[in-house]
Order: structure tokens, then sequence, then C-alpha cells
């Protein structure tokens, strides 16, 4: 039977590895056929079609003619009701059954027909999944507007400069990383007029890409 498995953090700096690497376990002892995995990091919460990964699931389902997909719960498929829903519905209308790791359930039967319990499981999930979004963003837009009546001020400090403009009032000093001037960095500041600390930055920011 083939198979494709899906996984799928909300942010850079989460992995997918894990899930990956549970959703491979199940696969060799189901003797599944991968021949697929997509990834993608995104928020749950954005319309399936917005989303690469779940746009290139439904065609990978059609063009490799698979029976099974398998996630590791179903808030990966998605943390907008409406929109899980509708992905459950479209993968099930091609024949695919979808393996829900967390729970150990396949949400199509054998005979292709929809698991009720799963069913129910799915629209539970995907509820519960929405309420802690919407109580989440809740709390935090509930925390923000507090802090600011007691005084605290978001986004940049007042009086830091962006990483352009120091670099931009720093274009000498720059421009003799760029030609690459080898001086030590107390030379290069006493040459420039400038601190150690900020012949530092500017050498940081270079080689992060900042110009």
């Amino acid at each position: 039977m083939k198979a494709i498995i899906f996984a799928r953090v909300s942010s850079d700096s989460q992995s997918f590895d894990r899930q990956v690497d549970d959703l491979m376990k199940i696969a060799l002892n189901q003797k599944l056929e991968i021949v697929a995995t997509i990834t993608e990091k995104v928020s749950g919460g954005k319309k399936n079609k917005e989303r690469r990964g779940v746009q290139e699931l439904l065609h990978q389902i059609k063009s490799l003619k698979v029976q099974k997909v398998l996630v590791s719960e179903v808030s990966r498929l998605g943390r907008n009701t409406m929109e899980t829903l509708r992905l459950v519905e479209e993968i099930h209308d091609s024949g695919v059954c979808i393996h829900l790791a967390d729970l150990g359930m396949d949400t199509l039967d054998e005979s292709g027909k929809q698991n009720l319990h799963a069913e129910i499981v799915l629209h539970m999930l995907s509820l519960f999944a929405k309420d802690w979004r919407r109580n989440h963003s809740d709390r935090v837009r509930s925390g923000q507007k507090r802090a600011k009546e007691a005084g605290v001020k978001f986004g940049r400090p007042e009086g830091v400069e962006s990483s352009g403009k120091f670099m931009a009032k720093r274009r000498q000093l720059v421009q003799s990383f760029k030609r690459g001037e080898q001086l030590s960095l107390r030379k290069r500041a006493e040459l420039y007029g400038v601190s150690v600390n900020t012949v530092s930055k500017v050498k940081l920011l270079l080689h992060s890409g900042t110009k």
C-alpha cells in the first residue's frame, strides 16, 4: 500500500524531524510504501489554498495514487476548523485514508467508508484546536492591553538604530571590510575613529548579510 507522510510545524524555529521519524516507524510496522514525505513550516490557521504543503499533498495524492496519508495528529492538518474538515473531505473524496498516529486510528475502514468514531474525533479535535487558538490570541491581546496600560511600550525602543541605519552611518568602515583590509579590530577602530565594539558589530552584521 502506497502512503504519504505529512508533517507540519508553525515556525522556522521548530523541527518536524520527530514527526517524520515517528511516522516512518508506523509505516514500517504497517508495511507501507512511503512514496513521498511532505513537510511545511506554516501556521495551521491559514487557508488550504495558501499552504504550499497542503497543495502539494493534494497533488501527490492524485499523481502517485496513494491509499493512505500519515499524520502525527489532526492539528498537523490544520487548526482552522472548516479548512481542516474541508481538507479531510477532499482527501477522503480521493479514496485515501488518513492515519492519525496519536490515536492509532484510520479515518476510513477497509471498505473505504468513513469511520464514524474517527469522524466524531476529527470534529471534536478540530474544534478544540480552534478554541485553543482563539483563547491563546485573546490572552495575548489581553496581556498586551494590560502592559500598555502599565506603560510598557512594544516594538523597537526609542533611540535604537536599525541595522541598516547603523551601517549607513559607518559606510567607510563597512567598505574597509569589503576591501579585505587585513587589520585588527583595535587598529581598525583607531583608523576610523570608532570603538572596538562598533567594529565588532559591523563585522558581525556583514557576516549576517546586512549591508
